[in-house]
C-alpha cells in the first residue's frame, strides 16, 4: 500500500471505524451497476426513543416506534442540561480523536474529487417533490430571511428554519455539535440531519440529550430549543459507518418535542420541503455551522452547483469551495432556495469531507429510500406532547 496516497476524512462519530478501500473495480452484490443499492436490497430503517442520560434523570427511555419521552421532567432535564456554557464548549467529535486529524477512511487514491466525476449519473429525471416548504404558523407579515451569498463561495447567512444540533455522546459523556433543519411533515415535528448526528455507527449507540436550536447565533434563537423524542436512521449507517455504503445512508429524521412555548418546530420556524431522485448535479444552497468559521457560533451558507463523487461503487453529490469543516455535518443542501422566505427543498445533507482540508464536502444522494425513511418518520409521533 502506498502511504503517500492515503486520504483522511472528517465526520462526527467518536469511535474508530474500520477503514474501507476506495475502489471502482467491482460492484458488490447489493448494488446495481451504477453503484446504487438495488431495489431488492432497500435499506431498512431503525427507530429509537431519544435517550436522556441517566445521570440527569435516572430514566432510560424504552426504544420503540413512536415513543415520545414519558415525562415532562425528561424534556425539562434536557433543556436544563444545555446551558449557554455547555453549548459554547460543545465541539465536533473528530477534534478529540488522536492528533485531531479526523477519522481515517480508505487507503487508495482512486477516490475522485468532485470535479473529476468518475461516471455520469443516470438520475436525469426531475426530482420528485415529497413535501412542500411551509411557513411558520404565525409568520409576521412581510417577514424576510437575509439573502444568502450569490457572488462569493461562502458567507455568513441565515434561515430561521436551519439550526444547530447539540448532543451528548453516551460512550464518553462529552458534548458535541452538528447542523440540521426543520422539514415539513404531517406531525410538524421533523428535523433532518446526518445519520452520524444521531448514532455513532458500528459498535456505538444513539446519542443522548439531543436538541435542535433553530436560528442559533452565539446562542439559541427566539424559538429556543426542541428536544428529540425519537430518532429514525438507516440500519446501513449504523452497521457500516465510514464506508461508501455507510455514507450513502448517512441521513436521519428526528421527531422533536414541543419547545418551551408549546410549539412544534414547523409551527415555530417553518419547514423546508423535501425532494428525492433527479441528478446528483444541481444548484444548491448549503447551510451549516462549521467550526472553522467563527468557531461554529454562527450559521454560514454556500451556494454553487454540485458535482458527482465516487467512493467504492457509490456516487455522491459533492461541492468544492465551500470552506465548510467539522460542525457542518447534517446541514441541508437546498434546491430552489428562496431568499425571501429562508426555505427550499432538501436534496442532501452534509456528510463528510477530507480532514485537514475544506476542499470539498459530500452528502448522500436522496432516492426512494429516503422517501420511505421520511414517510416512516412522519408517523413516529404517536403520543401527545407531555
Amino acid at each position: 500500500m502506498d502511504h503517500a496516497n492515503r486520504r483522511r476524512w472528517w465526520f462526527l462519530p467518536t469511535a474508530a471505524l474500520a477503514a474501507a478501500a476506495l475502489a471502482t473495480s467491482s460492484v458488490p452484490a447489493y448494488a446495481d451497476a451504477d453503484g446504487r443499492p438495488g431495489r431488492d436490497a432497500l435499506r431498512t430503517s431503525i427507530v429509537a426513543a431519544a435517550p436522556v442520560t441517566d445521570d440527569l434523570t435516572g430514566h432510560v427511555p424504552t426504544e420503540g416506534p413512536g415513543t415520545p419521552m414519558s415525562a415532562v421532567d425528561d424534556v425539562s432535564a434536557v433543556t436544563e442540561y444545555w446551558t449557554a456554557e455547555r453549548m459554547e464548549k460543545a465541539i465536533p467529535a473528530d477534534e478529540l480523536e488522536g492528533d485531531g486529524t479526523g477519522q481515517e477512511f480508505g487507503a487508495l487514491a482512486s477516490a475522485t474529487s468532485p470535479d473529476e466525476s468518475p461516471a455520469p449519473s443516470d438520475d436525469s429525471d426531475s426530482p420528485k417533490v415529497i413535501a412542500e416548504p411551509v411557513p411558520p404558523a404565525e409568520a409576521p407579515a412581510g417577514t424576510q430571511a437575509p439573502a444568502s451569498a450569490e457572488s462569493s463561495p461562502v458567507e455568513a447567512g441565515d434561515s430561521p428554519t436551519n439550526g444547530k444540533v447539540f448532543f451528548r455522546n453516551q460512550q464518553d459523556g462529552r458534548d458535541y455539535v452538528c447542523s440540521g433543519s426543520a422539514v415539513n411533515s404531517a406531525s410538524k415535528r421533523l428535523v433532518i440531519t446526518a445519520g452520524h448526528c444521531v448514532h455513532g455507527g458500528p459498535g456505538e449507540t444513539w446519542h443522548a440529550n439531543w436538541v435542535f436550536a433553530p436560528g442559533y447565533d452565539h446562542g439559541p434563537g427566539p424559538e429556543a430549543t426542541f428536544a428529540a423524542a425519537s430518532f429514525r436512521a438507516f440500519d446501513e449507517w449504523i452497521t457500516y459507518g465510514a464506508s461508501g455504503r455507510g455514507f450513502s445512508s448517512d441521513v436521519a429524521f428526528v421527531t422533536t418535542q414541543d419547545n418551551e412555548n408549546g410549539e412544534t418546530v414547523a409551527d415555530a420556524v417553518g419547514g423546508h420541503g423535501l425532494a428525492t431522485g433527479g441528478s446528483r448535479e444541481f444548484d444548491a444552497s448549503i447551510f451549516g455551522y462549521p467550526v472553522n468559521l467563527d468557531a461554529g457560533e454562527r450559521m454560514w451558507t454556500c451556494t454553487g452547483t454540485t458535482g458527482t463523487q465516487q467512493i467504492d461503487t457509490f456516487l455522491f453529490p459533492s461541492i468544492s469551495g465551500c470552506d465548510f469543516g467539522p460542525g457542518s455535518s447534517g446541514g441541508p443542501w437546498l434546491a430552489e432556495y428562496d431568499d425571501s422566505t429562508g426555505r427550499g427543498y432538501v436534496r442532501s445533507v452534509t456528510s463528510f469531507g477530507p480532514s485537514n482540508s475544506t476542499a470539498y464536502i459530500s452528502g448522500p444522494h436522496f432516492d426512494e429510500r429516503v422517501e420511505e425513511l421520511y414517510e416512516a418518520a412522519a408517523d413516529d409521533w404517536s403520543g401527545e406532547a407531555p
